[in-house]
């Protein structure tokens, strides 16, 4: 692999499309090795694991920044119908209004769409996070490995 952390730039990774970044992903997994013998393959592994975490932390960035604008949206689309719906109460024919959170529920079930597709994103970033550290744990395992052949050949 040879140190490929590199081609992953903060500056250039953000402008790579979902299904590249897939492809990124799939083509760095391939070079893993099935079984590891020697300190120089636990390494690799180390290196492939830590250049995949590399991309699942971009994927993770986009779904966060997904995650924040879609709340965000709610929000200004709850408070938006919420003032549409208490304006277009007609007190001659409907009577006095009701409180305001009757207002508020309809608005929130007017975003209902959004409201399910914010669980989603935030459940797809939970699953990325959970194997983000997944690959943590896997990395810390082969340095013990690692380390255990160290102390079993009597390496300084």
């Amino acid at each position: 692999m040879n140190n490929k952390m590199y081609l992953f730039n903060p500056f250039n990774i953000k402008n790579i499309n979902e299904y590249e970044l897939k492809n990124l992903y799939d083509e760095v997994f391939k070079e893993l090795l099935d079984q590891c013998n020697t300190m120089y393959e636990y390494s690799h592994n180390i290196e492939v694991y830590a250049n995949l975490n590399y991309i699942i932390g971009e994927i993770m960035a986009r779904l966060k920044e997904d995650v924040i604008t879609l709340k965000t949206k709610i929000e200004i689309n709850k408070a938006i119908k919420t003032t549409e719906e208490r304006i277009n109460w007609n007190t001659e024919v409907d009577g006095k209004a009701p409180a305001l959170d009757y207002f508020k529920a309809l608005a929130t079930r007017m975003c209902q769409d959004d409201i399910n597709l914010l669980a989603k994103k935030e459940g797809n970033l939970e699953r990325f996070k959970n194997t983000y550290k997944t690959i943590e744990e896997k990395i810390n395992a082969l340095k013990k490995r690692q380390e255990s052949i160290k102390y079993e050949i009597g390496i300084e």
